[in-house]
């Protein structure tokens, strides 16, 4: 198939089955379970959903199955072929995936969705499902790192928070700024870097901001992950006394230390512009990629109009 079918088919796909920003379908991060163990898999849905919630599961490598579908109303199931096994339990807007008599094959990616209006299908955020050997289901809570902000030449500056010494190491992390209301408002993902090591596993997240704008605003880093959360307030303030919310604070970010932080590469202003470049020739893609839809629509009804004619 070639890459302008490709995008057509993607074209078309974002518009029938889209997955909303502002996802309303919430869902647990992850979920660790030992094999021939029950687990039950939460998705928390908003009212708007129309009649049935759908659960689809991902496998690496594999294209996305649909599991079952099953009605808000009643609770009423159909599985799809091959996932006869898998069940719901239906609570109120709560219609989670129960799996019984857990497999290693089940270790995957787990969705839940509905169709909200016309064609626009919301997806859950997803949870990632850990089958382990017998006995061996037991979690680790990460230890949250958070650095003091530094200034770069640039003019850039930069809060970090660290996630160490997890199991799973299946991690999100959230940046909120307080307003001058008092407030704590979602920071854009634009500003933020996400880095991971994987030996030792280290997840590090990078706010960059204007240090000129920044002042003495508060930051708020909140770290999820399985069975729980950590938050940590990041400020201009040098006294680690000041940041004492249950979580380590270090003062400047060690350069020696390869083990336990994680470098950026090069200038933070590049960031910025690589978005800039990777949104571009995205759009330059898309845009190619319609001109060939239309084309082709174009040609297969002048080949039709041909064949008429010829009869």
């Amino acid at each position: 198939m070639s890459l302008q079918i490709q995008l057509c088919l993607l074209f078309l796909i974002q518009h029938l089955c889209r997955v909303d920003a502002n996802v309303k379908l919430q869902q647990k991060i992850s979920s660790t379970k030992s094999k021939d163990k029950t687990v039950v898999i939460d998705c928390h849905f908003p009212s708007n959903c129309n009649r049935y919630i759908h659960w689809y599961q991902l496998k690496e490598g594999q294209t996305l199955k649909r599991i079952l579908y099953s009605s808000i109303a009643d609770g009423s199931t159909y599985n799809d072929v091959g996932f006869e096994s898998f069940k719901v339990d239906n609570k109120h807007e709560n219609l989670a995936l129960k799996i019984p008599e857990l497999k290693k094959e089940h270790s995957a990616m787990y969705y839940c969705a509905c169709w909200v209006s016309g064609l626009i299908k919301r997806f859950g955020t997803g949870t990632r499902l850990i089958v382990t050997d017998q006995g061996k289901d037991t979690t680790k809570s990460p230890t949250l790192t958070a650095y003091l902000p530094t200034t770069k030449e640039s003019g850039k500056q930069t809060r970090i928070c660290q996630a160490t010494d997890m199991f799973p190491d299946l991690v999100k992390f959230n940046w909120k700024k307080k307003s001058n209301t008092g407030d704590w408002t979602d920071v854009s993902e634009d500003n933020v870097v996400e880095q991971r090591n994987v030996d030792p596993v280290i997840v590090t997240s990078i706010l960059i901001v204007d240090q000129y704008t920044a002042g003495e605003d508060l930051y708020q880093c909140t770290l999820t992950y399985e069975g729980g959360m950590k938050q940590k307030t990041l400020q201009n303030d040098k006294d680690p006394a000041n940041n004492n919310e249950g979580a380590t604070v270090k003062p400047t970010c060690s350069p020696d230390n390869k083990t336990s932080t994680i470098q950026i590469s090069g200038s933070s202003d590049q960031i910025p512009s690589l978005y800039l470049f990777v949104y571009a020739y995205g759009v330059m893609l898309m845009k190619n990629g319609v001109y060939f839809c239309a084309v082709l629509i174009v040609l297969l009804k002048r080949k039709v109009g041909n064949k008429k004619e010829s009869a």
